[in-house]
């Protein structure tokens, strides 16, 4: 009876991660559901912030200023592509700087090489979008091989120590981007951090979320790259696909992942209720 009457044990913090062996600490039963404390609503403003910038650097500008240039205006291809490409460059720069802002990091610059020449490489310059998906999908693949396979990370990665349990990369896209992007700042590592190590269900969503990112990211990048490599379909056409087909994609998933996400959470919630643990 003694023991009924302790007091459950403190939620860990990130610097539990850190312990003697350099791992982290296993998932543990935890008496309460823990909290994210994060609603969208309260973060509105860098939402829309880092959303509009989206839109407008990976497909609202390439594709307003290429075709209008393109045939309504006698502009060498040289100096078309100079003008997108510029614009392109500052918003880069833009959210690079907000990043910076709450990182206080410097960043590199990374230029577009199929601009360079002075006919330039249309089909080339139309990649610059489904380069990234690719990546994306590859790299959250790879995490998701790592994680299955219970291999330590290498390094650190985002607020986990060298030596612990890679997690999914959904975890890393999820804690980087609302602690930074959207300012939650270290409380919601911490947050995030603890409902990981508490909830089956948690963990079993991002696992989830991982493949349903993962594998159509590597599908839609190659087969956007594929059309735009083609040389049956026009150059013209070849640039819209480019750079429209990867942020058309993105946006659909991203509403399919709220609506989960949100119905996931209301049943994980509902579960832990059940056992009087909310």
């Amino acid at each position: 009876m003694a023991d009924t009457l302790n007091p459950p044990p403190p939620a860990h913090s990130l610097s539990s991660l850190n312990n003697a062996s350099g791992t982290s600490s296993p998932p543990r039963l935890s008496p309460v559901l823990p909290k994210l404390s994060y609603s969208l609503r309260d973060h509105k403003k860098n939402i829309a912030l880092i959303w509009t910038l989206l839109a407008l650097d990976v497909a609202i500008m390439p594709l307003a200023l290429f075709y209008p240039l393109w045939y309504a205006t006698s502009l060498e291809p040289a100096y078309i592509f100079a003008i997108t490409t510029g614009v392109f460059g500052i918003i880069s720069g833009m959210e690079w700087v907000f990043r910076s802002r709450q990182l206080w990091k410097k960043e590199d610059v990374e230029l577009i090489v199929g601009a360079a020449p002075h006919n330039p490489f249309i089909r080339l310059c139309a990649m610059p979008a489904p380069s990234f998906i690719l990546f994306f999908g590859g790299e959250i693949l790879l995490f998701s091989i790592f994680s299955a396979l219970k291999i330590p990370n290498p390094f650190k990665i985002s607020s986990q120590p060298k030596g612990a349990p890679v997690r999914p990369g959904t975890y890393m896209v999820i804690e980087d981007v609302i602690a930074v992007d959207t300012g939650a700042g270290r409380a919601y590592r911490r947050a995030i951090n603890d409902r990981y190590e508490a909830s089956p269900m948690f963990r079993r969503m991002l696992w989830q979320l991982n493949m349903f990112w993962a594998v159509p990211a590597l599908a839609v990048g190659v087969g956007v790259t594929a059309v735009v490599a083609d040389d049956r379909v026009p150059q013209t056409i070849a640039y819209g696909i480019g750079w429209g087909a990867p942020p058309l994609w993105v946006g659909i998933w991203t509403l399919i992942t709220i609506q989960w996400v949100q119905v996931s959470l209301r049943r994980e919630k509902e579960a832990w209720s059940k056992e009087g643990r909310v």
